[in-house]
């Protein structure tokens, strides 16, 4: 009787021990998750203020080279791509979003992928033609990128689809997505634990990643083709004022970093979606402060924004300064006010009545001028 009470017992503490263990492990799993969660949501931020300040300086300031609108459009992408995913910023992690939000951003998370890949590969195209035209021996006025041919109808047609095609197709992605999410709606959704909504039906996912893991692959083949010719001229290059190598090496850089969206995204494929763990998406969110670090940290943007910062600097101090003098002379004036009420004002007789009409005209001066500054 008392070992059977003895083993009931038993049973019973180690139940509860494993339901205070698989508490706790809960606690520290969700806490890990809001952490998680935080720095994703920093990460998407930074990129996008990065991405509008770059984007701002390059339209606005004198001191900056003028970039090809590729490089405008690519930028401008990764504003659209942070403002999608940072659209639960400053939400609970276990709060489930209305849904028109949800569907929103759940659309835009499978069209960011399509648009940021497209401006990328257009970007590398518009450096790969311009890369071709310096190193020809004798560009002629109908090259598409040349200064001289900069004008023609062909470079105009070549601008146009280079910054249109990008949201062409991502315009496609969040079309399909949308009528997906309105068609069954039970499919929106913000997973528990999840970073922002998705949906349930695998098609958007799936299409958005094969379509991302080609174009990044044509992208570093590409990437290889510009290497081979700054290799076969680089003593051309090397000599030549016009060749942006700066611009250059970074779309490489940013081409290669791009290797890691193809892994990335081999996986979003292959693996289920159950299996995706949060340090995927952390991942995912260092490629648009990637993008930031690359081409933000260009010599013209740099010298450009510690201009601006000392301007601004120096108005602020100078704004200080006066602000300061005028505090110093409207507490010399309100300390100055109180004396003057208690102090009798003496009679003047005839002979200084000279000197009295003097010092009446001096201190309303004074105190005219005293409120001109107020």
């Amino acid at each position: 009787m008392y070992s059977s009470y003895t083993f009931h017992e038993s049973l019973s503490e180690a139940a509860s021990n494993r339901m205070d263990m698989e508490d706790e492990n809960g606690r520290t799993s969700s806490s890990s998750n809001k952490a998680l969660f935080i720095l994703f949501i920093v990460f998407q931020l930074i990129g996008l203020v990065g991405s509008i300040l770059m984007l701002l300086t390059a339209c606005i300031s004198t001191m900056v080279r003028k970039r090809y609108w590729s490089w405008l459009s690519f930028v401008f992408s990764w504003v659209i791509s942070c403002v999608s995913y940072s659209l639960l910023a400053g939400a609970r992690i276990d709060w489930q979003p209305e849904l028109p939000l949800c569907l929103t951003q759940a659309a835009l998370i499978y069209t960011v992928p399509t648009l940021t890949a497209s401006a990328s590969l257009a970007l590398v195209i518009q450096v790969l033609i311009s890369v071709r035209v310096l190193a020809a021996a004798t560009p002629t006025a109908n090259t598409i990128t040349s200064n001289v041919g900069g004008h023609t109808s062909l470079h105009k047609m070549w601008t146009f689809l280079l910054v249109f095609l990008p949201y062409f197709f991502g315009a496609g992605m969040f079309a399909l997505s949308l009528v997906i999410g309105l068609r069954d709606r039970g499919t929106v959704t913000r997973e528990p634990g999840g970073f922002y909504c998705n949906m349930m039906n695998p098609l958007p996912g799936k299409l958005s990643t094969a379509i991302v893991a080609v174009i990044m692959l044509i992208c570093v083949c590409l990437g290889v083709a510009i290497c081979v010719i700054l290799r076969k001229n680089w003593r051309a290059f090397s000599s030549d004022v016009r060749a942006p190598l700066a611009t250059v090496m970074r779309v490489l850089c940013f081409s290669a970093f791009s290797l890691l969206a193809i892994v990335l995204g081999i996986l979003f494929f292959c693996m289920p979606r159950d299996s995706h763990g949060p340090g995927m998406e952390i991942t995912l969110s260092l490629i648009p402060v990637a993008a930031v670090l690359i081409f933000g940290s260009q010599t013209d943007l740099i010298r450009s924004w510690k201009i601006g910062f000392h301007a601004c600097f120096q108005s602020v101090n100078s704004g200080s300064k006066m602000l300061l003098d005028l505090t110093a002379v409207v507490t010399v004036q309100n300390h100055g006010q109180p004396q003057s009420r208690h102090r009798r004002t003496p009679h003047c007789g005839p002979r200084c009545s000279h000197l009295c009409n003097h010092s009446h005209s001096s201190q309303d001066s004074m105190i005219s001028l005293d409120a001109a500054l107020a």
